[in-house]
């Protein structure tokens, strides 16, 4: 029997370590591809991506695996943005979506996707408003204490000269959320203003800003609503715990929402947090 075939017949082995030491072997892409898009243990669909080198097949991983977790770690890999750009127009999966955009500051591929109707509403509202607009941008490294969010529009900012003048600019340390918004609402659409905090939703700085975008109402405070919605499946506690403090407002809308995130949240304390809301939303329809 050749190596081949006995690697073939490891790979397909019911024994996951088995099919783990065979990745380990192969080097056959579109066999790799095939593991990391259908094998049922998440250790070998993620070894498959890690042995893949090639844009192409790690693009096809990212459109056709089955499972998230793979697609989301094909995507990671891939360092060319113009095949992010495709998998998007590809694959509407608001994940995927901003996975593909945490790795994508090419300035022409971003304009393309906020000129493409074939990409989704969001990707393109996405494209204009948030990652594109380099004076916003530079304006949040002027303003903004928190050194997360700094650090995140610093890292997307392209212009040389803008990211001077915004480190050379530093915010008034004394100056609330309340103050630092008002500056950015004055200047900016405040659904723009949205959308770009979402994109820095691991910033509690951020999440902050949404919450007062929320309190000032109007379709900004919708979008911000949604957003904040969204923040409340953040893989860390203390996001989620944040995002439910600037929810508060809106908590009646919600309840059902917060229901479910009663019962199914990991975090003990995020549960206990919630627990809080619903029992003040339940007082305030019994009076």
């Amino acid at each position: 029997m050749s190596l081949s075939n006995l690697l073939r017949r490891r790979h397909q082995h019911s024994d996951p370590a088995v099919r783990l030491r065979a990745v380990a072997a192969l080097e056959d892409e579109s066999v790799l591809v095939q593991l990391a898009c259908e094998d049922p243990d998440l250790e070998v669909r993620h070894r498959a991506v890690e042995r893949l080198k090639a844009n192409g097949m790690l693009r096809k991983v990212a459109i056709e695996g089955r499972h998230l977790d793979a697609r989301l770690k094909a995507v990671a890999q891939i360092d060319d943005p113009r095949v992010l750009a495709d998998i998007m127009r590809e694959r509407k999966n608001p994940a995927l979506m901003m996975a593909c955009f945490e790795h994508i500051q090419d300035q022409d591929v971003l304009e393309s996707i906020a000129r493409d109707s074939s990409y989704n509403v969001t990707a393109r509202r996405i494209a204009i408003n948030m990652f594109a607009d380099q004076n916003l941008l530079a304006d949040i490294l002027k303003t903004v204490r928190s050194p997360a969010l700094r650090e995140a529009a610093r890292g997307r900012l392209v212009d040389p000269e803008l990211r001077e003048t915004g480190e050379s600019t530093a915010g008034d340390e004394h100056a609330g959320p309340d103050r630092h918004m008002d500056r950015m609402l004055e200047t900016y659409e405040p659904e723009v203003v949205a959308e770009m905090l979402g994109a820095f939703r691991d910033s509690p700085a951020a999440v902050r800003g949404l919450g007062v975008i929320l309190a000032r109402g109007g379709e900004a405070g919708e979008r911000a609503e949604e957003i904040l919605g969204r923040i409340l499946r953040h893989a860390a506690s203390e996001i989620r715990l944040e995002a439910l403090r600037q929810l508060r407002p809106a908590a009646p809308r919600i309840a059902d929402d917060l229901r479910s995130l009663a019962e199914s949240d990991p975090d003990p304390q995020v549960r206990a947090a919630v627990r809080e809301v619903i029992n003040e939303i339940d007082k305030q329809q019994g009076e």
